[in-house]
């Protein structure tokens, strides 16, 4: 089996390598050849040698656009890490002044505490020579960014369709806002409570340019909660949790923020919102800057990160 296995590897091709990373990243041969500059018809053959080699259909052309197979699936991995390497190497041989790659990813706070680490440092793991850049921010000053070419992706919530335009959004996970106090709240101790009794209190919420502050607003709003007068803004977890466990404020924050905190019982969250408050966490990423190399390889990571791990 092993000398099989050298046998045919010693028959794959560059060419053929990039081709079958290409279509699947872009789940098309047309998107693929135009990205590498060859035509369709070139494209397919280089597919169609490679499967031939491995003696197995890498993938599934009876759906619309390029689907990998299950045993396409398990090569992609290996195929994928292996063009990283050898271009990275390359770079390293050539002397290249930027012979260490960089990912610089744009992350909402709520990213940034749960979903983003992980996801990082497997990535890290994997390929530890990229540099990797995390800029926290707010939704409006991540995307501008994006657009200037400043990141080379986004992480957070999606925006509304106007701060969102020239942009493209893939959802990966919904995560809701919650109400939460600290553990001696005198809502804490209440077997139910209402909207009303939480605004009795000071709330303490994300400014006005923020996607999470115009959720919370339109829930809000949508609620008959009239002008809110006794507020403390801030996009600083840190600030938030230590004033929550200082007075007796309520949060309307992302739970992806506060997880450890409620899991730990630090803090404790109200039962306020439910579904209503649920909204689609995503990669967001700018159409005009095609990715290649170690971008392109954190992207599929992004996508494919089991999001129950």
């Amino acid at each position: 089996m092993t000398q099989d296995a050298d046998a045919i590897s010693q028959k794959i091709r560059f060419r053929q390598l990039r081709c079958f990373v290409t279509v699947a990243r872009m789940k098309s041969f047309i998107g693929a050849a135009d990205s590498l500059g060859l035509t369709q018809p070139a494209v397919s053959r280089s597919i169609r040698e490679l499967e031939q080699t491995l003696g197995h259909v890498l993938f599934d052309r009876s759906t619309r656009g390029a689907e990998l197979t299950n045993r396409g699936r398990d090569f992609f991995d290996a195929a994928e890490s292996g063009l990283l390497q050898i271009w990275q190497g390359t770079k390293a041989v050539l002397g290249d002044v930027g012979t260490q790659d960089v990912v610089r990813i744009g992350a909402l706070p709520n990213v940034c505490s749960q979903f983003l680490p992980k996801v990082v440092a497997g990535f890290k793991a994997e390929f530890p020579r990229v540099r990797v850049v995390v800029i926290p921010g707010t939704n409006m000053g991540l995307l501008s960014g994006l657009r200037r070419g400043d990141t080379d992706l986004v992480i957070g919530r999606l925006s509304s369709s106007e701060d969102m335009r020239g942009l493209v959004f893939e959802a990966l996970y919904d995560e809701p806002l919650v109400f939460v106090v600290r553990p001696t709240h005198p809502l804490a101790s209440k077997t139910s409570v209402a909207l009303q009794d939480a605004l009795e209190y000071s709330l303490l919420l994300p400014p006005q340019d923020t996607i999470i502050r115009q959720e919370a607003s339109r829930f809000l709003a949508g609620k008959g909660a009239g002008i809110l007068a006794d507020i403390i803004e801030t996009t600083s977890s840190d600030f938030q949790r230590a004033y929550l466990s200082l007075t007796d404020c309520v949060a309307i924050i992302p739970r992806g923020v506060v997880q450890p905190d409620l899991d730990t019982g630090k803090l404790y969250e109200l039962d306020i919102g439910g579904v209503e408050l649920l909204g689609p966490v995503g990669l967001t990423t700018n159409p005009e800057l095609k990715p290649i190399g170690a971008v392109a390889m954190f992207l599929q990571r992004v996508r494919d990160w089991p999001l129950n791990t």
